[in-house]
């Protein structure tokens, strides 16, 4: 099998895990919304992904390919719900994320993630699974990484009682692709504080 579960990771393997995926998504158009100046943008994608994958750790949604080309991360809907999500955040150093990014990079990424996660609450079935990010380095693209990391995130949801998984992506490309892959669009929209289109998206587990 490819794709094995991270439930711990060390110090060095999160920060190389986060620069797998600060190169997967260099060129991502929501980060470049984030981070508009390209010659800081690897820098500050490696410390937003660095603080993602600690908060995925702590619910045990790290999915990595053995040879290190791929990421994935995803989250029980459990770990939107207050108190559960601060606790997170505050463990997982999240709660320092205005800081390592940028606070204008911070708020950009607020205005536009409070009115997905708004959709995500409104259009998720109580149990739902978010996948979160997925990322494969560049030069290993396009040898079946993330389908088979994607499957297995989606059969350990399913064992952990999750009856869909729901997933957002700001690029257009990859719409289609998600949809080869079972997933289905359940609404696109514009945030008028980011002015960047987003695509919700669900498969049934």
């Amino acid at each position: 099998m490819l794709t094995h579960s991270a439930h711990s990771l060390s110090y060095d393997s999160q920060e190389t895990a986060a620069a797998v995926l600060s190169q997967a998504f260099e060129n991502d158009p929501f980060m470049a919304y984030l981070f508009p100046d390209t010659e800081a943008r690897s820098q500050k994608l490696t410390q937003l992904f660095l603080s993602l994958i600690r908060f995925s750790l702590r619910w045990e949604g790290v999915e990595t390919s053995p040879d290190g080309s791929g990421v994935l991360l995803w989250l029980p809907s459990k770990s939107f719900a207050w108190p559960y999500k601060a606790i997170s955040i505050i463990r997982s150093g999240l709660v320092g994320l205005p800081v390592s990014i940028g606070r204008s990079a911070f708020k950009r990424l607020h205005v536009h993630d409070s009115v997905c996660e708004q959709a995500l609450k409104q259009n998720a079935p109580e149990d739902f699974a978010y996948l979160w990010v997925i990322g494969v380095r560049s030069d290993c693209a396009g040898r079946g990484v993330g389908k088979k990391m994607l499957h297995t995130a989606l059969d350990a949801m399913r064992r952990r009682g999750h009856s869909a998984c729901f997933l957002r992506t700001e690029n257009p490309q990859n719409v289609s692709l998600y949809e080869h892959l079972g997933f289905k669009q359940v609404l696109t929209e514009t945030p008028p504080g980011s002015g960047i289109q987003y695509w919700l998206m669900s498969q049934d587990l």
